[in-house]
């Protein structure tokens, strides 16, 4: 069969070549996709750059729970991590290597939203556009996403490959280009799309899964600190970051006063539940799903979407991989709760027996999908009064119950005294199984406590056992304006204006009734971004970009695996400094796949990692 194939081509080859006029040997198949024919619609174009939006959107909706595109951003660093998880994120010498599953994830992802983003740009010309302004819009988006793509790949990786063109053939000669031209590149391509094409404000259009021109700025920022940084501090670019987050302030306020479907005193229901929501504040109505996609939100650039809307979600039940997000609630560990029946107990069913077996501890994170809880720091210390300003922690919106945190649950065991009504820490009788456990507070702008935008008293709902995953719908903010002043406070700080940077601290504080801050060094914006963007912030991309000075150590001091920080009240926290040690490196490994398949150039690892 091998033979009769060879001698067919080589006789069309002959025939080719003794043929004056070949023309009609040439394939034109109408059956087949190809580069040549798949782009013939703007249309075409368009879901081309969609198809890189949705690998981004894939850091925000995993498929689930620990799912590598979300939850690198923060395990690992002094948000959150899993004791249970394998392999153990902070365990960074025996555990990280370049052949971890997650580093090749993210690597892959990037470069994918490049690819798509390379391709559009290439067939960009060759269709036929309704307008130049539809055509300049899906352009600047193109070129958005591959910079955002490239500056998170060179804040993980350090030098990487710059591909700009598309190639339909496999290359193996791949060259590492420098840190600093990586984000230069970044920067080039996000800079024209802020300046040609990007609309000033998807969310007020109904189009908040579209990038904006004033998130394209506030990543801009982050951009030329990055840059400034790596070209060893770069007063210039510092400079350059001010001015773009400032351009994000000045068009995307700061919400400071209560807003949208939970105003008090509104009237009518929905899903059978008050609209009307005393309780609470601005912060917490920035995260309430209908909230954040409100015209009236001005603090809101740029939104991931779960789905459309409540009626698309309930129609579909849990739809594609958006309704499944990392559920922090609650984080129960290490416990051993008493049989049910019982009057002291809050609960009807026995969770150890649930979830492990009646002898065993309750080791899951959460209720089974919530498993990656929140290290002491993010959930105790980032609160206390040396941390916070001589703040009590209830003086801060953020931290209040039912907004950042939530520390209760609902009663339902018909016989315990506090039936139908939420208890706290002090009404679960348990006995545990040592003095280090924790209970890790509930997180309002992760968690829809109902399953949708508001709270209820229904006995008939609880957080273990009613609540199934594909009611957990929650859109997500990409960029919002509370990141912006952390970002003009970082760059006006390592521009060498200190007094400013404070002042622009103090603003976000105000916001969320916070005692002001009397000093600022890059220790307090640290802390602060963990308060203000907990569960939001790329903690991994903020650490990588930053001197290795300004947060290896935060990691070894407040990690959950640490024999700091929590140990030292709790002695029996978990931790794992036997094995961390000393953090080594100052950038994730290259995945070792791509080393070994470029084949034509010898692909260095970066160091820290084994070569």
């Amino acid at each position: 069969m091998k033979l009769h194939k060879i001698l067919f081509v080589g006789a069309i080859g002959l025939l080719g070549a003794c043929t004056p006029d070949n023309e009609f040997l040439e394939e034109n198949p109408k059956d087949k996709i190809t580069m040549e024919n798949a782009f013939n619609t703007s249309d075409q174009v368009l879901s081309t750059v969609l198809s890189a939006y949705n690998l981004l959107e894939g850091n925000y909706f995993p498929q689930g729970m620990n799912s590598d595109m979300f939850s690198y951003k923060q395990l690992g660093t002094d948000i959150l991590d899993c004791k249970y998880s394998n392999p153990h994120y902070s365990n960074f010498t025996t555990s990280w290597s370049p052949t971890m599953g997650f580093i090749k994830t993210v690597w892959d992802n990037y470069y994918k939203m490049i690819s798509y983003c390379n391709l559009a740009l290439l067939k960009i010309n060759d269709v036929t556009w309704t307008s130049e302004a539809d055509k300049a819009r899906v352009e600047a988006e193109a070129k958005f996403l591959r910079g955002l793509a490239y500056l998170r790949l060179a804040e993980y990786y350090g030098a990487v490959p710059l591909v700009k063109e598309f190639s339909e053939t496999a290359r193996f000669d791949y060259v590492r280009e420098p840190r600093a031209t990586v984000y230069s590149s970044a920067i080039t391509d996000m800079e024209e799309a802020y300046n040609n094409g990007l609309p000033d404000n998807t969310v007020a259009s109904g189009e908040a899964g579209r990038v904006s021109k004033y998130a394209a700025a506030m990543f801009l920022a982050e951009a030329y600190l990055a840059r400034g940084v790596e070209n060893g501090d770069d007063v210039n670019d510092f400079r350059t970051a001010v001015t773009y987050a400032q351009e994000v302030i000045s068009h995307h306020p700061l919400m400071t006063s209560r807003f949208g479907v939970r105003l008090p005193g509104a009237s009518g229901s929905r899903n059978g539940v008050d609209t009307a929501q005393p309780d609470g504040n601005v912060f917490s109505d920035l995260f309430v799903s209908d909230n954040m996609i409100s015209g009236a939100n001005t603090e809101a650039l740029w939104i991931a979407r779960a789905v459309p809307d409540y009626a698309t979600f309930a129609a579909n039940g849990s739809v594609g991989n958006r309704s499944i997000t990392l559920s922090l609630s609650p984080s129960l560990q290490d416990f051993r709760f008493t049989m049910d029946g019982d009057a002291g107990k809050p609960f009807s069913e026995h969770i150890s027996a649930k979830y492990g077996g009646e002898t065993s501890p309750f080791i899951h994170g959460g209720t089974g999908w919530g498993q990656t809880p929140l290290t002491w720091y993010v959930s105790v210390t980032a609160w206390d009064k040396a941390h916070n300003f001589e703040t009590e922690q209830n003086q801060d919106y953020r931290y209040t119950e039912g907004v950042t945190v939530r520390t209760k649950f609902l009663v339902i065991n018909e016989q315990h005294p506090l039936y139908e009504q939420y208890g706290g820490w002090d009404e679960l009788d348990k006995s545990t199984v040592n003095e280090g456990s924790m209970f890790c507070p509930i997180f309002y702008k992760e968690t829809p406590m109902d399953g949708w935008d508001w709270d209820t008293d229904n006995p008939n709902w609880n957080w273990f056992f009613v609540v199934p995953r594909a009611a957990l719908y929650r859109n997500k903010y990409i960029a919002r304006t509370g990141e912006a002043y952390l970002l003009l406070a970082e760059a006006q700080l390592r521009g060498g204006d200190a007094g400013s940077a404070l002042i622009t601290l103090n603003e976000l504080r105000a916001r969320s009734n916070a005692n002001p801050a009397t000093s600022i060094d890059m220790q307090v914006i640290l802390d602060e971004r963990a308060r203000e963007l907990m569960l939001e912030e790329d903690r991994w991309g903020t650490f990588l970009r930053m001197k290795p000075e300004e947060w290896r150590q935060r990691i070894y001091d407040y990690g959950m695996y640490t024999a700091r920080g929590g140990a030292a009240v709790y002695p029996e926290l978990r931790r794992w400094s036997e094995y961390t040690d000393e953090i080594k490196f100052t950038n994730w490994p290259i995945p070792q796949t791509y080393i070994d398949l470029n084949t034509g150039v010898k692909m260095e690892q970066n160091d820290g990692w084994p070569k």
